[in-house]
């Protein structure tokens, strides 16, 4: 875990973080509002309920550029790690349960669109976790954003690594 403190911008603290403990994992964080952008990036680094990360905070940040009245991340997979070379073996069971609190967050919020922000990832769990939030996008027909060129491995960029701009919006 970094030790790096980062706060979140003023009046954009979370109102909502699943599981509400903290835990070695995390499915979601985010300001919930009538119309927030959502982001699936990587997975979770330092950002809990009380103090952020810079991932987070560039989510913030494009949410306000854009337009949105509020943020919501969710990751590829939700176990905590800032190196993701520590991450413990894939678990389907807790990839499960991340998919199950995605579907029902973007379901229950009639969300019809969410910003890809994985960027490549080289971990087994990340790319299980992505391909199966993918399938599940598929399936209810939620369409899949993200800004700028995709990298060379057909990935969408992560947030901390591109500018954001409404004209650079593009569909996966």
């Amino acid at each position: 875990m970094t030790e790096i403190i980062v706060n979140y911008p003023e009046n954009q603290a979370p109102n909502w973080v699943e599981p509400q403990l903290y835990h070695p994992y995390r499915f979601g964080i985010g300001k919930v509002s009538s119309h927030p952008l959502v982001a699936i990036c990587m997975n979770p680094s330092a950002a809990r309920d009380q103090t952020s990360d810079r991932t987070v905070n560039r989510v913030i940040a494009a949410s306000q550029k854009l337009g949105y009245d509020g943020w919501v991340v969710f990751n590829t997979y939700p176990e905590r790690a800032t190196d993701a070379s520590r991450m413990d073996e894939f678990d389907p069971v807790l990839s499960q349960k991340n998919i199950e609190v995605i579907t029902s967050f973007l379901l229950t919020n009639q969300i019809t669109e969410v910003w890809g922000a994985w960027g490549d990832l080289k971990y087994e769990a990340l790319k299980h976790g992505r391909d199966a939030i993918k399938e599940m996008l598929k399936q209810h027909g939620i369409n899949l954003f993200h800004f700028a060129d995709v990298t060379k491995a057909g990935n969408p960029r992560h947030p901390l690594y591109l500018k954001v701009e409404p004209e650079r919006k593009r569909y996966l």
